[in-house]
C-alpha cells in the first residue's frame, strides 16, 4: 500500500479543486454575504438619514410657509380651527405630493393629536391610537424608529421621526412616514452591482488562471512521477529491492546512503551445474537466453518465499532472507529443484547452499561505484556450501537445520562433514539429494 502511494503522483489538481476551488468559492460566498450585510446596513443608515432630512425639510417648509407668516409655533396649531386646518392641509399636500412622493404621511403633535393624515383625513383632530405605543414614545425621546410592514401586497418602510424645534432644541411633534421599499431595494441592488462586479470578475479570472497553472503543474508532477517510477522499476531489474529501498530512503531522509549495519540473515546461494559444458556448445545468445530463463524462475520462487535477490554472479544467484525465515529459504530451495527438474531443458541443474548467521549489510565499493550487499563470514560459508553441493543437492548448515520445523528436518536426514576452505575445523552439514537428478559435477566434492 505504501509503495503504491509512492508510485502515485501527488493529486495536485484534485486537492486544488477540493480545497482551493470549492474552498475558495465557499470563502467568497461567505465574504459576499458579509459584504452584502455590511453594505445593506450602510445603505440603510444612509437611507434613514435621507428620510430624516425629508422630515426636517418638511418641517422647515411648513414653518416657513405656514407658521412664521402667522406668528405661531408648531405646538400652537389648533386642529379644530377649520380654516387653519384646511390651509395647513393644503400646504402639506403640496409638499408631500410634489416633493417627496411618499406612500403615506402622518403628522402628530407632541400630545398625540393627528394634525395631518395623508390617506385618512377623517382621522385629523383625533388622538392617535399609536400615542401610547413604544414606537411613538421612543420617537418622542428624539430617536428615529423604523420597521418594515406589508400593506396591500407592498412592502413598506414605516418610520417615526421626531420633529425638532431647533431654537428650543426639543421634540414638538412626530412625523410618521411610509415609503415603498422598492426604492431602497433599487438603490441597494445598484450599489451592490457596482461594488461586486469588478471583484467578482477578478476572482473568476484569478481562479481560472490559477486552475490552468495548477493543471500544468499537475501534468508535470504526473510526468516526473511516471519517469521516476520507471527508473525505479528498471533499477529493480539490476539492483536488489533492498538496495533500491536503501537509495529511496537515503534520498527521502537525506541520510548517508548505505550505512552498514550488522543483521542476522539467511544467505542462499544457487549455482548452475553443467553451465561450462553447455556454454561451450551453444551460441552466446542461446546461452544468455537459457541462463536468464533459469534466473527468472529462481527469482520468482525466492521472492514468493520472502527472500530478495542480492545479485547474480556469473551463473550463480545470491539471495538474502530475514534471519527468522530459514524455513522460507529451505522451501524456496526445494521448489527451485522441483521446478528446474520439470523443465524441458535438461541441460541446467543447480546445487544450493544455505547458511544462517550474522553479516554486515550495506554498501561496498568506491565513492563512484557501490554495490549494496551482505558481507562477512556467514556469506563466505554460504558460498562454500553451495560450491560443495552436487547436482540437484541442497546443503544446509547446522544453524539452519536446527531452526526448521520437524517436517522439513525429516527431508534432510543425511549428514556429512565438510572441510571448508579457510576453516581449521570440520563443518557438519545436512543435505538432501534427489538421485534421479544426479549428474556428474564439475569439480564439486567434499572439500570446498
Amino acid at each position: 500500500m505504501a509503495k503504491n502511494r509512492e508510485n502515485t503522483p501527488f493529486p495536485l489538481r484534485q486537492y486544488y479543486t477540493i480545497y482551493g476551488g470549492l474552498g475558495g468559492i465557499i470563502f467568497y460566498v461567505m465574504l459576499f454575504v458579509l459584504f452584502i450585510n455590511a453594505e445593506q446596513d450602510a445603505l440603510y443608515g444612509q437611507y434613514i438619514q435621507s428620510v430624516q432630512h425629508k422630515a426636517e425639510s418638511l418641517y422647515q417648509d411648513v414653518s416657513r410657509d405656514f407658521l412664521e407668516p402667522r406668528g405661531m409655533t408648531f405646538e400652537q396649531i389648533n386642529p379644530f380651527d377649520t380654516t387653519m386646518h384646511r390651509e395647513l392641509r393644503n400646504e402639506i399636500d403640496g409638499i408631500v405630493t410634489h416633493d417627496f412622493a411618499l406612500a403615506k404621511v402622518k403628522i402628530f403633535s407632541s400630545r398625540g393629536i393627528t394634525l395631518y393624515d395623508h390617506t385618512a383625513p377623517q382621522q385629523e383632530g383625533l388622538i392617535s391610537s399609536t400615542k401610547d405605543e413604544s414606537t411613538f414614545l421612543t420617537a418622542m425621546q428624539g430617536t428615529v424608529v423604523s420597521k418594515f410592514k406589508t400593506e396591500s401586497g407592498r412592502q413598506l418602510l414605516e418610520l417615526y421621526l421626531p420633529i425638532f424645534n431647533r431654537q428650543q432644541n426639543h421634540v414638538v411633534g412626530i412625523l410618521e412616514l411610509y415609503e415603498d421599499v422598492s426604492r431602497f431595494k433599487k438603490q441597494l441592488h445598484f450599489a451592490l452591482k457596482q461594488a461586486l462586479l469588478l471583484p467578482t470578475l477578478v476572482f473568476i479570472i484569478f481562479n481560472i488562471v490559477l486552475f490552468l497553472i495548477v493543471t500544468k503543474a499537475d501534468r508535470i508532477i504526473a510526468k516526473n512521477t511516471r519517469f521516476l517510477v520507471d527508473i525505479r522499476r528498471k533499477m529493480e531489474k539490476y539492483l536488489s529491492p533492498s538496495a533500491v529501498n536503501a537509495i529511496y530512503h537515503s534520498v527521502s531522509t537525506r541520510d548517508e546512503i548505505f550505512q552498514g549495519e550488522r543483521q542476522e540473515v539467511v544467505v542462499f546461494f544457487s549455482d548452475v551445474r553443467g553451465f561450462t559444458r553447455f556454454a561451450a556448445k551453444q551460441e552466446p545468445e542461446v546461452v544468455v537466453e537459457a541462463l536468464n530463463r533459469t534466473f527468472e524462475l529462481q527469482a520468482e520462487i525466492i521472492h514468493r518465499h520472502g527472500g530478495v535477490i542480492d545479485k547474480f554472479i556469473g551463473d550463480s544467484v545470491m539471495a538474502l532472507f530475514p534471519g527468522d525465515n530459514a524455513g522460507g529459504a529451505v522451501q524456496a530451495a526445494l521448489a527451485i529443484i522441483r521446478a528446474i527438474a520439470e523443465q524441458s531443458d535438461k541441460d541446467f541443474r543447480v546445487g544450493i547452499g544455505i547458511h544462517r548467521g550474522s553479516a554486515v549489510v550495506g554498501s561496498l565499493g568506491t565513492k563512484d561505484r557501490r554495490d549494496y550487499t551482505a558481507i562477512g563470514d556467514t556469506v563466505n560459508i554460504g558460498a562454500r556450501l553451495c560450491g560443495a553441493a552436487g547436482t540437484g543437492e541442497i546443503i544446509l548448515s547446522a544453524p539452519i537445520f536446527q531452526t526448521l520445523e520437524l517436517s522439513l528436518q525429516e527431508q534432510f536426514s543425511q549428514t556429512r562433514t565438510l572441510q571448508l576452505k579457510g576453516k581449521d575445523t570440520a563443518f557438519n552439514v545436512y543435505f538432501r539429494k534427489d538421485q534421479a537428478l544426479t549428474k556428474p559435477t564439475e569439480g564439486h566434492g567434499t572439500t570446498a
